[in-house]
């Protein structure tokens, strides 16, 4: 028979963790009996799992979680508190589907899940950190959540530089980075088609944001960067969630926009600023994409202005199209990203800095194809199946 492996993951959002999430699944259960337990709501995740294929069963409520974390929440802002209290009267509930299942190892897909480590004392245990401490490593969250860590058997990072700026033993730990179904990102159609498909300019220098409307990611500075470059044939694509326009609310469109009143004031800003710099031809968004290939295929290079410590998924997706990235320089994403090989990189919140990279890119076909080409190599290297999962079934082998 083989072995058991349950997987716990703690949003119904898609996003980068739900489709590494799948990766992961699609790979363990070559080898192990999987189970997997996610959010019914949002039901983004759960409906793509199953246009896979894959039937994961599925919790009503609000997972517990500890969001503190580089982008997250801290500990004076009430939205930590309301997640992390979730946990107290989900311990009876987590308990019970661990005697029912009776796994031989248990894994959590990200940190914010730490909490439960100590609910798998009589289990092999493994949690997947997805994400960036935010400071220093010696402040108290950052102890006590290092603390929950080592009550795991085992704990995976997505970078050297996570783990290292975890502090915990090595000897328990593996870092294991993210990876692609290469198929899902590879050029189908061409710049031309895909810029018809998406109702695009494609004879503009199309730079590709992907976030939607999120501040952390830094739309408001790719915006600014656009308005500094009006005066050339360059476009900004932006893909991921926009926001309900009033006059379309729904009933649930308004709860959401009560629940979510910084969301949206901070949505008008970036209208009002749109409009108010002239550049609405210059900005296209293109909302979710279910089929990333497409928007890449649109594009010349990917930007990621974020304005803290972030994965950055995407860098690496646009990689198999040979495509460059340009990106903030934190020290996360110095192992993925290197200025002036397979990328070009800016200081935080410098949004002419990011003009002057793009225009660079623009201007010097030379550069955009080696960059892209170089890009497309770390891609290959850092970021296959075989690279990632040998180095994580490594660890689960040693451990179960």
């Amino acid at each position: 028979m083989k072995r058991k492996i349950l997987l716990i993951h703690h949003s119904g959002l898609i996003g980068g963790a739900g489709i590494s999430f799948y990766n992961n699944w699609r790979k363990l259960e070559r080898e192990y009996d999987v189970v997997c337990y996610i959010a019914d709501d949002p039901p983004d995740l759960l409906a793509f799992l199953r246009e896979k294929g894959f039937y994961p069963y599925t919790f009503s409520f609000r997972l517990g979680k500890l969001t503190y974390y580089s982008g997250g929440n801290n500990l004076l802002k009430p939205r930590f508190w309301y997640h992390a209290l979730h946990s107290i009267f989900q311990i009876k509930y987590w308990k019970k589907i661990i005697e029912n299942e009776n796994p031989d190892l248990i894994i959590v897909n990200s940190k914010v899940l730490c909490w439960m480590g100590k609910l798998f004392k009589n289990t092999q245990s493994l949690c997947f950190v997805r994400e960036t401490i935010p400071g220093s490593p010696k402040k108290i969250m950052n102890r006590l959540m290092r603390n929950m860590l080592d009550d795991f058997t085992a704990v995976a990072f997505l970078s050297e530089y996570d783990l290292k700026q975890t502090r915990l033993n090595e000897n328990k730990t593996v870092v294991s980075p993210d990876f692609l179904e290469l198929e899902d990102y590879r050029d189908k159609l061409g710049k031309e088609v895909a810029c018809k498909t998406l109702g695009i300019n494609p004879n503009s220098f199309n730079v590709l944001f992907v976030g939607g409307v999120n501040k952390l990611k830094g739309i408001d500075i790719a915006l600014k960067a656009i308005s500094f470059l009006k005066h050339e044939n360059i476009t900004l694509l932006v893909a991921g969630k926009d926001l309900v326009h009033p006059a379309s609310l729904s009933f649930q469109d308004f709860a959401n926009r009560v629940k979510n009143r910084k969301g949206y004031r901070f949505y008008k800003q970036l209208k009002t600023f749109i409009k108010k710099e002239g550049i609405e031809s210059k900005v296209r968004f293109i909302g979710i994409q279910k089929d990333m290939s497409l928007s890449f295929s649109a594009c010349e290079t990917l930007i990621f202005p974020m304005r803290k410590p972030h994965q950055a998924r995407p860098a690496f997706e646009i990689g198999v199209q040979k495509k460059p990235v340009i990106i903030t320089d934190f020290p996360n994403i110095r192992e993925f990203v290197r200025h002036g090989v397979n990328g070009l990189t800016f200081e935080p919140n410098d949004h002419e800095a990011l003009a002057q990279a793009i225009l660079k890119l623009k201007n010097d076909k030379e550069l955009l194809g080696r960059l892209g080409n170089s890009n497309y190599e770390y891609t290959m290297k850092y970021h296959t199946e075989e690279y990632a999962m040998g180095r994580l079934l490594d660890k689960i082998d040693e451990i179960m």
